[in-house]
């Protein structure tokens, strides 16, 4: 597992395995159940098989279709019959029934602090551009999907499959099928790219497709009392009210 990190983040039921700026999250489930969330790239998921010596994952899922977060779905549920629960936004595009809108290079770009602020990662690296045209969206093609297909889908306010305790919650602005996991019992937000982390601080998404639905998420989740949050790029934070200081 070189180049894989993992972090079991303290008071909270949730194990952090990162490569570079991508991070997957392991969340401990119902009845002994392992939930995956943004589960990598196919490249890599390998890496992930010794962390399921023990505990296979029951479901897996993605906070938004970017190919970072959801191109490794296929190949852990096809590895280990893994149900796949997706954000029903997400869900359309992969029907066909409408075509995502991703951020600009420009607006992009305005995330790239993150990869300079961990130490390059060459697997994880191609990992990435391969998964581009693989799984996922974020180019003129549209929504790409290959391998067994999603269980279900997601709707703001639902339980998460396998993991009652967690609350799907929308979070539209970096995308228009962004959802995040918020677990009320010990305060955990994983949050997707609707807040990363930059220079060990919080920020809500800088690269948008929509910036009223970014607002309105924004201020959503600064009224939860998030004290371990759980990014979609960066290092996680753990301190009260944590997104009281997000920009």
């Amino acid at each position: 597992m070189a180049g894989l990190k993992v972090h079991r983040s303290p008071d909270s039921p949730v194990t952090r395995v990162s490569r570079w700026c991508f991070n997957c999250y392991l969340v401990d489930g119902d009845d002994g159940n392992l939930v995956v969330v943004d589960a990598f790239m196919p490249k890599i998921v390998s890496d992930l098989a010794p962390l399921f010596a023990s505990s296979h994952p029951t479901i897996v899922t993605a906070t938004h279709g970017h190919p970072d977060h959801i191109s490794g779905a296929p190949a852990i549920a096809a590895r280990y019959g893994s149900g796949i629960h997706l954000a029903a936004t997400t869900l359309t595009y992969i029907n066909g029934g409408a075509k995502p809108r991703t951020p600009s290079v420009a607006k992009l770009a305005r995330t790239w602090p993150v990869m300079f602020g961990q130490p390059f990662d060459v697997r994880a690296a191609v990992g990435f551009v391969v998964a581009s045209s693989t799984v996922g969206f974020g180019t003129s093609r549209g929504m790409l999907w290959s391998g067994p297909k999603p269980t279900g889908p997601l709707h703001d306010g639902d339980t998460l499959p396998g993991a009652s305790s967690w609350t799907v919650i929308a979070t539209p602005g970096h995308t228009d099928d962004g959802i995040a996991f918020w677990h009320a019992d010990s305060q955990t937000l994983i949050s997707g790219d609707a807040v990363i982390t930059m220079h060990g601080k919080p920020r809500f998404a800088p690269d948008t497709i929509d910036a009223a639905a970014s607002s309105r998420t924004a201020a959503r989740l600064r009224a939860l009392p998030v004290e371990h949050l759980m990014p979609g790029h960066g290092r996680p934070i753990h301190a009260v009210s944590v997104l009281g200081a997000a920009r």
